[in-house]
C-alpha cells in the first residue's frame, strides 16, 4: 500500500518520471515486487506442484525484498529504520543455524562410556514397481529419536544439488533392531543382528519392557548384552522432483535396492488418544496408511494385560477397531497386511476392509491366511459412517473417527460425520490427519 500511494503521488503531482529515476525508491519498487511474487509462489497449488521451484524462490526472492528495504530506506539519517529490519536477518541466520545443530543432533551420536563410538544415520530404500512405493528405512544415528502415532519427520539427502530441501513425511513404523555388543562376535557383513517385532516395544516411556529395548546401565556397563537401534520406515509415493528421484535411485539397482545418506529431523506432531474411545473407525487413502499404522500398533500395545495404567500410559478402552483402506494397487495392501498389519490381522478386535481403486480383478491372493479381500472401488463413506454411528449409539459408546487421505475423500467422510451427529449421534469425534502440506 505504501509503495502504490506513492507511484500514484508521483503520477498526479507530474514528477513521476523524477522520482522513479530516484535509486531509493527503485529499491522501493523492487522490494514490493518481490513481495507479491513471495505471496504468488506460496500458493499451495504452486508450492505443491513444483516444491523445489517454491523452496528456491522463496528463499532468493526473501533476501532480494530484505536488500531492497536496507537500500529503499538508506536515504534516512543514520540509517534509522535498519534496526527495524535487523532482527528479520537474524532471525533467519538463527534459524538456519538452529536447523544444522538440530540436523546434526539427529544424525550424530557420539557415546564416550565404553570408549569413544560414533553412530550416524543408515538409510535403506527399496522400489515395489507393483505397488508403486519406495519403502525407505533409516536408522538414526540419535537413538533417543522414539516417536509416537502421527508425527513425521523433515527428510533431507544431503549429496544432492539441491540437498538442503526437506521434504516431510509421517513415520508409518519402527522397531528395533539389535546389534551384539560382544567384541569376539562378527562385525561389518557377519554382525549379529535381529529386529524386534514393535508391536512389542513400548511406545511410551514406562511400558512394559522399556528398559529391556533402551538398554539399561548395568548390561550397557558388561559389554556383554545386545544395543538395539530403532528403525524408523517411511512410506513414499514417488511423484515428480525429489520422490521420483528416490525410484530412479533405486532402479538403478538390478535389485531395485540401494542404500543411500538421509538425514531426519524431527519427530514433530502430536498425537490424538485414540485409546480413550471404546470404537475406533480409522479411513485412509493411499500412503495416509502410514498415519493409521503407528495407531493400530499402539493399540496393540495398550491392550496387553501387564501395561502400566499411569496416567501417562493409559490403557486402552477400545473395544473394536476397523481400518478402511483404499488406495490404487492391491500389491500394496498385500505388502503392509503382510508385514505391518499381520498382528492386528490376527485379533477379534480388529477388522479391516481393503479397496484398490485401480485394479478391477483385486482379489488378494494369499489374503485367505488373514481373513480379508481386496475389493475394487471406492468406500461409501456415507453408509459406512452411519452404519459405524448407529452401532456406537445404541451400545452406549463413543466413537472415534480417524481420517487421513486426499481431499476428495476427507471431505466426503467429514460431510458424513456431520450428518451423523446432525441425526442425533452427538458422542463422535473426528479427526482428520493431514495427507498434504
Amino acid at each position: 500500500m505504501h509503495s502504490i500511494l506513492y507511484v500514484v503521488m508521483f503520477i498526479q503531482t507530474g514528477k513521476a518520471w523524477r522520482g522513479l529515476s530516484k535509486t531509493y525508491v527503485l529499491w522501493g519498487i523492487l522490494g514490493t515486487f518481490v513481495m507479491i511474487l513471495l505471496l504468488i509462489t506460496s500458493l499451495d497449488r504452486i508450492r505443491i506442484a513444483t516444491y523445489e521451484l517454491f523452496l528456491i524462490a522463496h528463499v532468493v526472492l526473501s533476501i532480494i525484498a530484505l536488500i531492497g528495504c536496507f537500500y529503499h530506506t538508506v536515504v534516512f539519517e543514520g540509517n534509522e529504520y535498519w534496526k527495524y529490519l535487523w532482527p528479520s536477518v537474524a532471525l533467519w541466520v538463527v534459524d538456519r543455524f538452529l536447523r544444522i545443530v538440530r540436523l546434526c543432533y539427529c544424525n550424530i551420536y557420539v557415546s564416550t562410556s565404553n570408549g569413544r563410538t560414533t553412530k550416524v544415520s543408515m538409510s535403506r530404500m527399496a522400489y515395489d514397481e507393483a505397488a508403486d512405493v519406495v519403502r525407505l528405512e533409516v536408522t538414526p544415528g540419535m537413538p533417543s529419536l522414539q516417536p509416537f502415532p502421527g508425527q513425521y519427520y523433515y527428510l533431507y539427502q544431503p549429496f544432492r544439488l539441491t540437498g538442503w530441501e526437506s521434504h516431510p513425511f509421517t513415520v508409518g513404523d519402527w522397531s528395533y533392531e539389535t546389534v551384539d555388543r560382544n567384541p569376539l562376535a562378527p562385525t561389518s557383513k557377519g554382525k549379529s543382528m535381529k529386529s524386534h517385532d514393535v508391536s512389542h516395544v513400548p511406545l511410551l516411556a514406562g511400558g512394559p519392557s522399556d528398559q529391556d529395548y533402551q538398554g539399561n546401565s548395568e548390561s550397557a556397563s558388561s559389554g556383554q548384552e545386545a544395543l538395539p537401534r530403532l528403525k524408523l520406515t517411511f512410506w513414499v509415493r514417488p511423484y515428480d522432483g525429489w520422490t521420483k528421484q528416490l525410484r530412479q535411485q533405486c532402479l538403478s539397482s538390478p535389485s531395485k535396492t540401494t542404500e543411500t545418506t538421509i538425514l531426519l529431523e524431527g519427530p514433530y506432531g502430536e498425537t490424538f488418544p485414540l485409546w480413550r474411545y471404546e470404537s475406533v473407525l480409522i479411513i485412509v487413502g493411499g500412503t495416509g496408511i502410514a498415519s493409521a499404522v503407528p495407531y493400530i500398533q499402539d493399540h496393540l500395545r495398550r491392550s496387553v494385560e501387564d501395561w502400566d495404567e499411569s496416567p501417562e500410559n493409559e490403557k486402552t478402552r477400545v473395544r473394536d477397531m476397523e481400518l478402511v483402506w483404499a488406495t490404487k494397487q492391491a500389491a500394496f495392501i498385500q505388502d503392509i497386511s503382510h508385514r505391518e498389519l499381520k498382528g492386528a490381522l490376527e485379533r477379534e478386535d480388529f477388522r479391516a476392509s481393503f479397496y484398490a481403486t485401480r485394479d478391477s480383478t483385486a482379489s488378494s491372493e494369499g489374503s485367505n491366511d488373514f481373513g480379508f479381500d481386496v475389493q475394487p472401488g471406492r468406500p461409501h463413506l456415507q453408509s459406512l459412517i452411519m452404519s459405524r454411528a448407529c452401532d456406537a449409539c445404541s451400545a452406549g459408546s463413543s466413537l472415534a473417527i480417524l481420517v487421513c487421505g486426499p481431499p476428495r475423500m476427507a471431505d466426503e467422510a467429514r460431510a458424513a460425520t456431520h450428518l451423523a451427529m446432525r441425526q442425533g449421534h452427538c458422542s463422535i469425534k473426528f479427526v482428520e490427519e493431514s495427507f498434504t502440506w
